[in-house]
């Protein structure tokens, strides 16, 4: 009687498969790998996150640029006061400390242009004629 060998070819193999899928971490070093890995997805992921809103911020911008309306945040808006190059307005400190830090546009009560505030000091387009050209819509609101 003769048994052919041909039949235990197929589970050998498959318990080879086995015993390299079960040593592979002592060749492959996955799990020091595994933390590194995963810190570069979310990096990734991270900026991936902030180009989208340096999009968004663009197209904003772009709008706003397209519209022609400046940012209600950097306006102030003098209520009792219209443009006269004979007297300039009257800005109170309080008024000029809130923008101490940034700049804002001034309009007068017909929304037109009037000036600037820059870092706490006022700038009339009667002083500075090219104040009010760098606004949108030739200094109107």
């Amino acid at each position: 009687m003769t048994s052919r060998t041909d039949k235990y070819i197929a589970p050998f193999c498959v318990a080879g498969v086995g015993l390299l899928c079960l040593a592979s971490p002592l060749f492959l070093n996955l799990g020091t790998q595994m933390p590194d890995y995963l810190a570069s997805q979310q990096l990734a992921s991270q900026q991936e996150q902030q180009r989208k809103e340096l999009i968004e911020r663009k197209k904003t911008s772009d709008r706003v640029k397209q519209t022609g309306l400046p940012i209600v945040g950097n306006t102030h808006t003098l209520t009792d006061y219209l443009d006269s190059p004979d007297k300039l307005p009257n800005i109170p400190k309080t008024v000029l400390n809130r923008y101490a830090t940034t700049q804002a546009w001034v309009f007068d009560a017909s929304d037109q242009c009037i000036g600037r505030i820059i870092k706490g000091n006022f700038i009339s387009k009667h002083n500075s004629p090219s104040t009010c050209k760098a606004l949108p819509n030739n200094g109107t609101r």
